[in-house]
């Protein structure tokens, strides 16, 4: 291909949308120009713009807001899968490349719909809206909260028709509108794919930046606004399909004509059944085929014969089984390139999964949501895609290395597996922070001192000895290089019995006590001047990608300690027999005197009801008091301020406004969160000062906050992004340059079902459960990559010659049954061999 063919054929998902319906049948509908005199090509601009079918607007406009609609859904896909619908990261993985497998399988429905049955324009109209359907069925499952009956089931169906609908237009959209120019209009033509690709890659580029900033917007009383994340694209994707009926009258409207794809699996599957059943010998299985052929009767051949336009042979079919044996050429060289997609589709699903666990503060003021970063993918391969046709490869060229097809392929696989390698090695980082699990048969357990006064020495039998200072912790950190906490084997419930050493000036000498613990679990044992206790602890981290840490309060301030203005609840008898147990709220430290409480903020965080419970704390003396537990909570960075909170009234199923609540600061309760990814385990309670209670706070990290910053993430990008240049570009290039020109579309069909293919692989490595570390899973695919692009470049050297078409004329199979030109078929399709290798 020349430098604008190779552009126009630009890679799949160029700005990370998976778009090779417009490379695919940019190609397949230029071909339909023939030149004429009749209507010569306007030359100057102001022609142009006078010639210019007014409706192709309408079509550029569709593209727009169907990319965003699309790329946007799926940019925050995987983090709603995993938030809302509770699945882990191997589940999410499976569903979000299911949904992908979806969308590249159904193109070739739409194609057989539009080529054979009822065109272009009613395909893309019927299936818009089964497309718009399918995103408002997400955006309305959305709206439901997590846990509800209708997850993951009506999100399912949603995905579904939303990957029938993106699938189905695929092949449509482009070529459609292709079809609205003169077909001598070659100029007009390229000016318009430009005008479509940049449509495109403006809708995509836009969509990944803003998609995730509407998903971190609180909404529904939950910390992300889901609805709003969906629920703009189903409303721009409506506004697609209007836009695109709005042209209707004015569009260039062609009736179908015939599916190659689908003559191309009749061939196949004819001469696969008359092999079977044959006995006569022929020197290719394909060649069966012919076997039940009639040339006399067979209407491509009466069309061919009256066209005029064979050189030699006669018999279409003859002709067109030669073609399909080209393409098979052709399908076995592609044989590696679902691998490549394997590998690259995953900037959707795994890439995010580990952005999440890393630290997206950028600056004070600026924080890089985990999926945004893959809006760098569309960014880098609109930079790379001049930058290697202009000097990369000039450079080589010039250097004596001609830089191939094939050369190029391989090399872009190798960069594949390089961004993995390097993506490895940034998960290596990254596990750094990620908490030690619990096998099934193993307890964790920590012990958190909240004593200001006194250091405390940790015995149990069987167990090491351990130091703790005031208000202090056992923890595990490995970038610090601790591994503080007990690891004890327990094949069921276990009881292990604790002695405590005091040494300091609170009053205090020795205690013990017994704490029960489970395996494949984590637990905490608190050590307070109201007693001792114990807790489950959390090792997951905040997983919604907004900069969230995790925290749970264990509440032991005793009712006698509760301010007087607190007038509701269970302290309204004062007693230190009991903590306060009813609202609580952390808020936002606000400069509002008259509401520093808001629950409208979006940084207002409370507990429900049911994430509330008691827990029995011992006395050293013997009593028993009852603590409050308030469950563990995603909170965002800030200074906050926790608030005793009583709502004088409530709105159901809404929140209520800041003047109709009642706030009362809880003392020495003040904290601030300025990093992220942290889970920690807060203890409020009591110290004895000077003959007198007061309030005092423990803050115990049980997972340590993310520290590899997500930029680091930029350098696989960079890699991938200059792979995908390479290798996609070239790849699609490869396939359409060496198929014969009637197989031209089903080439494009092919290089679609290889990014299926590749997504398949994913789900059934993540089916299998191979790797418990994405590290090793990482490594693992950058290993399996080199292999088969090893294969592929042995492939390439000692099997494949480059076949060359470019002196092909016009011959029989550019007619179709009854007589009239078909796109599709354009050239002779007599297969000439350059000789030419790798």
């Amino acid at each position: 291909m020349d430098e604008s063919s190779a552009s126009m054929s630009k890679a799949r998902q160029s700005s990370s949308t998976g778009d090779e319906e417009v490379n695919s049948l940019v190609i397949a509908d230029v071909e339909k120009v023939k030149p004429t005199d009749a209507d010569p090509e306007p030359q100057s601009f102001i022609e142009m713009v006078k010639r210019w079918p007014k409706s192709t607007f309408c079509i550029i406009a569709n593209e727009f807001c169907e990319r965003f609609s699309f790329v946007g859904m799926r940019t925050v896909l995987t983090l709603y899968v995993i938030n809302i619908l509770s699945f882990d990261d191997s589940k999410a993985t499976i569903l979000f490349h299911s949904f992908i497998v979806l969308c590249y399988t159904t193109p070739l429905l739409g194609s057989i719909i539009a080529d054979s049955y009822i065109g272009k324009f009613w395909t893309i109209l019927w299936i818009s809206l089964v497309y718009a359907a399918g995103n408002v069925t997400l955006a309305l499952a959305s709206t439901f909260p997590k846990g509800d009956s209708v997850h993951p089931y009506l999100d399912i169906v949603g995905l579904v028709i939303i990957g029938i609908g993106t699938g189905g237009i695929k092949p449509c959209v482009c070529a459609f509108g292709g079809d609205q120019f003169n077909q001598n209009h070659l100029r007009m033509i390229s000016i318009f794919f430009s005008v479509f690709y940049f449509s495109v890659n403006a809708g995509s580029m836009i969509s990944s930046l803003v998609t995730p900033l509407l998903r971190t917007v609180p909404c529904n009383g939950l910390d992300s606004c889901y609805p709003m994340a969906f629920g703009i694209p189903a409303g721009l994707m409506v506004l697609a399909t209007l836009v695109f009926v709005s042209g209707s009258i004015f569009y260039k409207k062609f009736p179908p004509k015939e599916n190659i794809f689908l003559r191309v699996c009749q061939t196949i599957g004819r001469a696969l059944r008359n092999k079977i059943t044959s006995k006569e010998s022929r020197s290719h299985w394909l060649e069966h085929s012919l076997d039940t052929h009639n040339c006399e009767s067979d209407q491509h051949c009466i069309a061919y014969r009256q066209s005029k336009k064979f050189l030699t042979e006669k018999c279409a079919e003859k002709r067109f089984v030669e073609d399909v044996k080209s393409l098979i050429r052709v399908i076995i060289v592609l044989l590696p390139v679902p691998f490549f997609w394997s590998l690259y589709d995953q900037q959707g699903s795994r890439w995010i999964i580990q952005a999440v666990a890393m630290n997206s503060k950028i600056t004070d003021s600026f924080t890089l949501l985990p999926d945004q970063v893959i809006t760098c993918n569309s960014v880098l391969v609109l930079i790379f895609i001049p930058f290697f046709q202009t000097c990369v490869y000039p450079v080589f060229e010039k250097c004596g290395i001609k830089t191939t097809p094939l050369r190029r392929l391989v090399a872009g696989g190798l960069l594949g597996a390089a961004s993995f390698v390097i993506c490895g090695f940034v998960q290596l980082a990254v596990n750094e922070t990620l908490p030690d699990v619990p096998g099934a048969n193993t307890a964790f357990i920590s012990v958190i001192n909240t004593y200001t006064d006194c250091n405390i020495t940790v015995r149990a039998p069987g167990l090491s000895e351990k130091f703790i200072l005031s208000n202090s912790s056992l923890v595990d950190d490995k970038v610090k290089g601790l591994m503080e906490l007990y690891r004890i084997e327990a094949n069921g419930p276990k009881a292990i019995s604790f002695s405590f050493v005091f040494q300091g000036t609170c009053g205090m000498q020795e205690a013990s006590y017994v704490a029960h613990v489970e395996g494949g679990k984590s637990f905490y044992v608190i050590v307070s001047p109201q007693g001792i206790t114990q807790g489950n602890a959390k090792w997951d981290k905040p997983t919604e990608g907004a900069g969230q840490s995790s925290m749970n309060v264990n509440f032991m301030l005793p009712c006698s300690m509760v301010p007087d203005s607190v007038t509701w609840g269970n302290c309204l008898t004062k007693n230190d027999s009991m903590a306060y147990a009813d609202r609580i709220a952390v808020c936002a430290i606000s400069k509002s005197s008259s509401h520093p409480c808001n629950p409208r903020s979006s940084k207002y965080y409370t507990w429900a009801s049911d994430e509330v419970h008691s827990q029995e704390v011992i006395g050293y003396d013997g009593s028993r008091f009852s603590a409050t537990i308030y469950g563990f909570k995603d909170v965002r960075p800030e200074k906050y301020q926790a608030y005793y909170v009583y709502y004088n009234k409530t709105i159901n199923g809404g929140v209520p406004a800041a003047e109709d609540i009642v706030a009362v600061p809880i003392e020495g309760f003040t904290f601030e969160f300025d990093t992220m990814g942290g889970v920690y385990a807060f203890t409020v309670g009591a110290r004895n000062q000077s003959s007198k209670l007061q309030p005092q706070m423990n803050i115990h990290s049980i997972v340590p906050a993310n520290n590899v910053n997500i930029l680091l993430q930029i350098p696989q990008y960079i890699v991938i992004s200059a792979a995908e240049v390479i290798f996609s570009i070239t790849g699609l290039e490869f396939a359409y340059s060496q198929a014969a020109p009637s197989m031209k579309s089903v080439v494009q069909a092919i290089w679609l079902l290889t990014v299926a293919f590749g997504d398949i692989i994913i789900i059934i490595i993540a089916r299998l459960d191979l790797f418990s570390d994405l590290a090793i899973e990482m490594f693992s695919y950058a290993g399996g990559m080199f292999v088969v692009i090893t294969v592929f470049a042995l492939i390439a050297i000692f099997y494949y010659d480059y076949a060359d078409y470019s002196d092909e004329t016009a011959t029989a199979d550019t007619c179709t049954s009854d007589g009239t030109d078909n796109a599709s078929f354009v050239a002779d399709s007599e297969d000439r061999l350059s000789g030419t290798k790798m």
